[in-house]
C-alpha cells in the first residue's frame, strides 16, 4: 500500500503542475475564481457520472468533516490560481509546497501523528527559506500575492489531514471525497469572482482540459494521502515545484533568481529530511477497510 501511495503522489505532482500551467494560460483572460469555478463544475459531472456507472453511494457518516475537507481544499484552490496567475510559477509552486510543513503541524495537532525528534532545526530552515523568498521587509521586491499562496497552503494542508482523519474511519470512497472537494470548490470560485467573463473560442478547450486533469489528479492525490503518510505523500509533491520551474521558462520565458534556487534547494533539502525523520519514526497502520475499498477502485 505505501508504494502505491508514492506512485499516487508521483503522478499526482506531474499532473497537477501540467495543470497549473494551463490556468497561467488562461488566468490572463479570466478571473482565478471563475476558472476554479469552472474547474469544479467539470470535475463534479464527471466524478458524478462515474459514481452512477459505478453504482457507488454517498455514505451518511462523516458529512461534516467532507464538507470541511471541501472548504479548505476550495478555497486553497482559489488562492493557487490567484498567486499562479501574478506570480512566477517557480516562485508560486515553491511558496505552495510549504503545505507540507502545515501538514506536519496539522497532523500532530490534530491527528495526533507526532513530530519526529530532530524535526525542530529543519522547519526553521524552512521558515528562514520562505522568508528570503516573500521578503516581505522589501517594499520594492515584496508582494501580496506571496502571502495569498501561503494562505492557500495552509489551507490544502487543513484539507490534506481532513482527508487523513476521513480515511481512518474506511467508510468513504475516493470519488465520494472528490465530490464533495470540487462541488465546494466550485462554489469558492464563484463567491471569489466578482466580474463573471464568458469563456470564448480556445478558452473553452483549457477549461475541459483543465477539468480533465483535475479529476485525474485528484483521485491520484486523494489515493496517496489514504494509502500513505499524509507528510511523505505532501513532500513527494515537490517534484511539481521542478516542473512548474520548467513550464515557466519554457512557455512564458521565466528565469529562476539565485536567491529562488538556493531558497527553494533549501526548502526541498529540509523536507527531505523531515521526511525520512517522519519515516523513521515508523510506520502507521492502515485501515483495512480502506485497502479493501482501494482495492476495488479503478486503476
Amino acid at each position: 500500500m505505501v508504494k502505491k501511495g508514492l506512485i499516487y503522489a508521483l503522478l499526482s505532482a506531474v499532473l497537477l503542475s501540467t495543470m497549473n500551467l494551463f490556468v497561467k494560460m488562461l488566468g490572463t483572460s479570466m478571473p482565478s475564481g471563475e476558472i476554479a469555478f469552472f474547474r469544479g463544475f467539470i470535475g463534479t459531472i464527471a466524478v458524478l457520472s462515474v459514481m452512477a456507472y459505478k453504482r457507488i453511494p454517498f455514505s451518511k457518516e462523516d458529512r461534516g468533516l467532507l464538507v470541511m475537507r471541501g472548504l479548505y481544499g476550495g478555497f486553497g484552490m482559489v488562492c493557487n490560481f490567484i498567486a499562479l496567475v501574478h506570480m512566477k510559477m517557480s516562485d508560486a509552486t515553491i511558496l505552495f509546497q510549504t503545505s507540507g510543513i502545515f501538514v506536519l503541524i496539522f497532523s500532530a495537532v490534530f491527528l495526533k501523528e507526532g513530530v519526529p525528534k530532530g524535526a525542530g532545526k529543519w522547519l526553521l530552515v524552512i521558515f528562514a527559506a520562505v522568508m528570503v523568498m516573500v521578503n516581505p521587509f522589501q517594499y520594492e521586491t515584496f508582494t501580496w500575492y506571496a502571502l495569498v499562496a501561503l494562505l492557500g497552503a495552509a489551507l490544502s494542508a487543513a484539507a490534506y489531514a481532513t482527508i487523513r482523519s476521513i480515511s481512518k474511519h474506511g467508510k468513504h470512497s475516493n470519488f465520494e471525497i472528490m465530490t464533495y472537494f470540487l462541488v465546494t470548490g466550485m462554489m469558492a470560485g464563484l463567491v471569489t469572482t466578482d466580474n463573471f467573463v464568458m469563456p470564448q473560442g480556445d478558452q473553452w478547450w483549457l477549461i475541459l482540459v483543465i477539468g480533465g486533469i483535475t479529476v485525474v489528479a485528484q483521485f491520484f492525490l486523494t489515493g496517496a494521502f489514504v494509502t500513505t503518510n499524509a507528510v511523505v505523500a505532501q513532500f513527494l509533491q515537490y517534484i511539481g515545484v521542478f516542473i512548474s520551474s520548467f513550464y515557466g521558462y519554457l512557455f512564458f520565458d521565466e528565469s529562476l533568481s539565485i536567491t529562488t534556487v538556493c531558497a527553494g534547494i533549501a526548502m526541498f533539502i529540509a523536507s527531505v529530511m523531515l521526511g525520512r525523520l517522519k519515516e523513521q519514526a515508523g510506520p502507521i497502520r492502515e485501515p483495512k477497510v480502506v485497502a479493501e475499498r482501494l482495492a476495488v477502485t479503478p486503476k
